[in-house]
This record gives C-alpha cells, structure tokens and sequence, in this order.
C-alpha cells in the first residue's frame, strides 16, 4: 500500500515536469521548476545515459509509464489503494 501510494505521488512529480516544460519559466514558476527538478533528476539523469541522445528529451514521459506499469503491477492505477 505504501510503496503503491508513494509511486503514485512520485508519478503525479513527472508529470509535473512534462508539463512544465511546456511552460515559459518566469519568476514565480522558477522555484516550482527547480524543485520538481531536484525530485526527478536522480531517475532521470541514469535514464538518459542509457538512452541514445535522439530519445533522451522523452526520458521523462518514459518514467512515467514506467511508474504507470510499476503501479498496474502493484494493483494501483491512481497510486492511492482502496485499503
């Protein structure tokens, strides 16, 4: 339930990144920007050393499913179990 949850919240992180790259980084979305940064980099960074440089700007959306399958796996779809 725990690690179910946890993925989840962490999953709801990525996908902030991906839609924050979407956005113009302005003074008020800086820290945001930063913050969301320093929780996904430790998982992204590996990523993308692993993947060729073509495909390394989809390293983000590839976490995601990634954390989305890990969640299916687990029995969560939205991280957040019924118990």
């Amino acid at each position: 339930m725990l690690i179910s949850q946890l993925l989840g919240f962490y999953s709801y992180i990525v996908l902030a990144s991906i839609l924050l790259t979407w956005l113009p980084v302005n003074d008020t979305s800086r820290s945001l920007t930063r913050l969301v940064g320093a929780l996904t980099e430790p998982l992204l960074r590996p990523l993308r050393k692993a993947l060729p440089q073509r495909l390394q700007n989809l390293a983000p959306v590839m976490l995601y499913v990634g954390l989305v399958v890990l969640m299916r796996m687990t029995g969560s779809e939205a991280g957040l179990s019924d118990e």
